[in-house]
Parts: structure tokens; C-alpha cells; sequence
């Protein structure tokens, strides 16, 4: 067990520290944070997702793709697990040149190219954004 960690710390203050250590390739220190993260919330798919991380640096990508499936199945509408799924088993994957997704930065928000509009019915329509529906007027 690291000397300074706390059992009281934050969920999220473990997870910093955890995402530093692996950036740092301190993988012990990052397991021991992560340990401790697990502890605070046992069913977090951000722990699941780096102890992916940390299993693809060390080279086991079948135990990393254990733990994607993992964090996705937790909680299927975070995006960083399912990301780095598609990036292991991709065709073109190399080891050594991996760009985890650990998760840290804000998702951005999907625009979707469609929206519903009604027409003088109230009958929806599904329109692409740069549609418009006719308006019919009588006159």
C-alpha cells in the first residue's frame, strides 16, 4: 500500500491520481490508486476502463478487452471504454503507439443532422436541420 493515500480521499481525486501515475508509467502507484478508487465505488466504470489501460501498457490486451467490456457493460452512455475497445481490436492496432481514452476530458455533445418538426396537423415529421417542411397556407 503507497504511504500518503488515504482511504478518505475523493473517488474522483483517486481517478486523477491514477490517470497522472499511468501517464507518468508508474503502474504500480496507478494500481494502488485505482485499488483505492474501486473501494470508494466498486461499480464505477472509470475503474474498470483503467484497469483496461493499465492491462494494454503491460501488454495483455485480451485482459484489457476484459475490462473495456467490463466498464461499457457498467454503464453503457460513457464513451471512453467503448473507444478504447474499438482501438485495440481494430485492424490497424500497434502496439506501443496507443492513445488511451482514460476518460478526463468532457464529452462533447452529438448534433444530430435531425430534428422533428409538425406540421398544422401536429403530425411529425422527421426533417435533416437544413430542411425545412413546406408550410401550406390558404389564402
Amino acid at each position: 500500500m503507497l504511504v500518503g493515500i488515504e482511504l478518505s480521499n475523493s473517488f474522483e481525486m483517486n481517478i486523477k491520481k491514477a490517470v497522472s501515475a499511468i501517464q507518468e508509467r508508474d503502474y504500480v502507484t496507478a494500481q494502488e490508486y485505482i485499488k483505492c478508487a474501486m473501494i470508494e465505488n466498486y461499480h464505477a466504470s472509470e475503474v474498470q476502463n483503467l484497469l483496461g489501460i493499465l492491462a494494454e501498457l503491460t501488454g495483455d490486451l485480451s485482459l484489457a478487452g476484459k475490462h473495456f467490456r467490463a466498464a461499457y457493460a457498467l454503464d453503457p452512455t460513457k464513451k471512453p471504454a467503448i473507444r478504447n475497445l474499438d482501438r485495440i481490436t481494430s485492424f490497424n492496432y500497434r502496439f506501443g503507439e496507443t492513445n488511451p481514452d482514460f476518460g478526463d476530458k468532457p464529452e462533447e455533445t452529438e448534433n444530430s443532422p435531425y430534428i422533428i418538426e409538425y406540421d398544422d396537423n401536429n403530425i411529425g415529421h422527421l426533417m435533416k436541420t437544413s430542411m425545412k417542411w413546406p408550410v401550406h397556407r390558404e389564402e
